[in-house]
């Protein structure tokens, strides 16, 4: 089995509203995994509206997990997957046999550290990060002359991050460093995906070469 975590803005179209297509698409490839749902489009709008509102990170971080926790119901009704709360209640869903699904936990953490500390719950060794972005590029895929990393350690992968990092709810890096650390020390590989394309999903679930960066020890 294998732990996803999945992009909050693959679920929803370019005019904000859910992609339910989309959904109805990549419902059969998630069951049978533990998933962790990011915000997306609908963390966004609710941390520029808490971070405006209160001047606090703290605040936008708290309006975020909200979104994510309310898009991970929208992924588990459409897996016939469990809302979970905490981990422990992932947990037992997992050993029954079930499809955990999740949001955010904590202020301050991303969705992809939640993953992470999942898969370490569950004893999985193996994350998907399934996003509109194929892979780690040496820098933004939309300029000219990226070059998608096809392998990288984890120690590359957190000094990579480490220039993204910026700590801030919605702000946007490949994968967030306290999450490649924590990959690192439980020796977890990360496999980066084209969540848009869900035959490169279901070929990098069942473990096969999906042209994007495989991140090992």
């Amino acid at each position: 089995m294998v732990v996803i975590s999945l992009g909050g803005s693959l679920l929803y179209d370019d005019k904000g509203a859910v992609n339910r297509g989309y959904l109805k698409r990549i419902a059969p490839l998630l069951k049978g995994s533990a998933i962790v749902v990011g915000g997306g489009s609908l963390a966004r709008r609710y941390a520029e509206r808490a971070r405006a509102k209160t001047h606090s990170e703290f605040w936008a971080d708290r309006a975020a997990i909200k979104a994510t926790r309310e898009n991970a119901r929208l992924v588990a009704r459409a897996c016939g997957g469990k809302y979970c709360k905490a981990f422990d209640a992932a947990l037992a869903v997992w050993r029954r046999g079930g499809t955990p699904v999740m949001g955010g936990m904590i202020e301050g953490l991303t969705t992809d550290a939640d993953a992470v500390l999942l898969a370490e719950c569950l004893g999985e060794k193996r994350l998907v990060n399934a996003s509109k972005v194929a892979g780690i590029y040496d820098r933004d895929p939309s300029k000219k002359g990226a070059k998608m990393f096809k392998k990288m350690t984890h120690a590359q992968l957190a000094a990579f991050a480490a220039r993204f990092d910026e700590r801030k709810a919605r702000t946007n890096f490949p994968f967030d460093l306290v999450a490649c650390k924590l990959a690192a020390r439980s020796k977890i590989r990360v496999d980066f995906v084209d969540g848009r394309n869900p035959s490169r999903l279901r070929s990098v679930l069942a473990g096969r070469a999906a042209g994007g960066t495989v991140v090992e020890y």
